[in-house]
């Protein structure tokens, strides 16, 4: 029997990328069924163990969750790489400083974990966490707008638009002032990133609180959602416009004027004209067989979309949110949307355990971490307040300005954003979680103390603040 020569047998690049799929998928399940005992929102339970998780791998010295919680350092090295063809060495020697590069520093991790035994793996894991968080992003919003709804957004009412463009400008300007007299190592675009960030109200952390306590349908539940509906709109300009501002590095005002132009003459010749397409559209999309390529079209357009959005110099969230929108539309049948909910169940959910895998447990317990979260959540809350003095006197103000303090989904896409662009480090990043899940939890007990039977000095109290911006 002749010898036959044998071959070293390569590992399968994509059975790493299994495993961890597999983890994230557990985590997934058990935050869920966390979240639905104890009512909360699912986005809590992802992000809570997300931190709780990856900062125990981490500290275990496991390569994938040292890898993910430097992911926001390492993604720069990324660009530089694919973008010049340098080695990564040389792209880690342009993106951090040589303290940084020095043993112990961010830079000297990143580079090790980049060209180690463990670099091919670390890379795969790179793109698929690219990959997956942008299909998760554009998922989350596209289902947002087929909850939404374009005849929702249409029947926002002058009250309910009010307290959306005054929350958001009044947080922006708020957030502002607090970011500038912080000692942030921020320019002011980077700055600007920071206070839009806590300009958008979560609608879906909104809902599920509303209905958890059956609030929905009074006239400061329908007032908060209409309102919420408005400043997922103006978030995701906001969105636009802060990455155009951080990726241009200076006001660009042909460039940016361009940009909140074409951004709102898209989405208002989407909730003008959208039904017209969205009802033929409907129409054939319930035709197609056999039933279970339905969900196929509906996918294919959102992407169309944030393509046409990207094409444009809008973010692609925008395409995703507006494919929603059009095809919210009553004729499109609850199955054919009902096809979409596990593919959204999958990749979105990756993308808030990702957020959270990414927060640093020892560097939110330090002081300044600290002292970055309590600012920012002053400045998140007082922000929202502003909303008193515009939401109406059939309506108990205070209760709305209550309902308007929750973060959610699209705050977590600006902090994504911000790290892959690298505008925000680790303190920030911790902080602005923190704050974004404070906020879910406590404007919970919040709204619903103000919608309980409350006593004399509950409601004086209540009343002093819906007199506020009249006195």
């Amino acid at each position: 029997m002749s010898d036959m020569p044998t071959q070293a047998v390569m590992p399968d690049p994509f059975a790493s990328i299994m495993l961890e799929l597999a983890l994230l998928m557990t985590m997934v399940i058990v935050a869920r069924w966390v979240t639905s005992r104890f009512r909360q929102p699912s986005v809590l339970g992802e992000l809570l163990i997300g931190v709780v998780v990856g900062n125990i791998g981490y500290w275990l010295g496991l390569p994938f969750f040292k890898f993910v919680m430097i992911y926001g350092a390492a993604s720069p090295v990324f660009d530089q790489v694919w973008q010049t063809g340098v080695s990564v060495t040389q792209a880690a020697s342009e993106v951090f400083s040589p303290e940084e590069l020095a043993p112990g520093g961010q830079g000297h991790e990143v580079l090790q974990l980049l060209s180690g035994g463990h670099a091919l793996a670390n890379v795969n894991t790179g793109i698929s966490l690219w990959l997956f968080s942008s299909l998760g992003i554009i998922l989350l919003l596209f289902n947002v707008g087929l909850k939404t709804g374009i005849r929702q957004v249409r029947g926002v009412g002058r009250d309910a638009a009010q307290v959306a463009v005054v929350g958001t400008l009044g947080t922006l300007a708020i957030a502002l002032v607090v970011a500038w007299l912080l000692p942030l190592d921020l320019s002011p675009a980077g700055r600007f990133f920071i206070a839009a960030t806590l300009g958008a109200t979560s609608i879906g952390v909104v809902t599920r609180m509303l209905e958890d306590i059956d609030k929905a349908t009074t006239p400061e539940g329908r007032l908060i959602l209409g309102a919420c509906v408005l400043n997922d709109v103006i978030g995701l300009l906001l969105l636009a416009l802060a990455i155009e501002l951080v990726v241009k590095g200076h006001m660009d005002v042909p460039a940016v004027a361009w940009l909140l132009v074409s951004s709102v003459a898209f989405l208002a010749a989407i909730v003008i004209f959208g039904d017209r397409l969205g009802g033929p559209l409907a129409h054939q999309l319930n035709r197609i067989s056999p039933p279970e390529l339905r969900f196929l079209a509906p996918l294919a357009f959102a992407f169309l979309l944030g393509w046409l959005c990207s094409s444009l110099g809008l973010s692609g969230t925008v395409g995703g949110f507006a494919a929603g929108l059009i095809l919210s539309d009553e004729a499109l049948r609850d199955t054919t949307k009902q096809m979409l909910v596990p593919l959204i169940a999958v990749f979105t959910p990756i993308f808030f355990l990702l957020i959270g895998m990414q927060v640093n447990l020892a560097v939110f317990l330090q002081w300044q971490t600290m002292l970055l979260t309590f600012a920012l959540l002053l400045a998140a809350v007082l922000g929202k307040l502003t909303t008193a003095w515009v939401a109406g006197s059939d309506v108990d103000r205070a209760t709305v300005a209550l309902g308007m303090l929750p973060r959610g989904e699209v705050a977590l896409i600006f902090v994504g954003v911000g790290r892959s662009l690298d505008i925000i480090n680790d303190q920030l990043f911790a902080a602005l979680v923190a704050v974004i899940i404070l906020l879910a939890f406590g404007s919970g007990l919040a709204l619903k103390w103000a919608f309980s039977p409350r006593s004399p000095r509950a409601e004086a109290m209540l009343a002093r603040l819906g007199r506020w911006p009249a006195s």
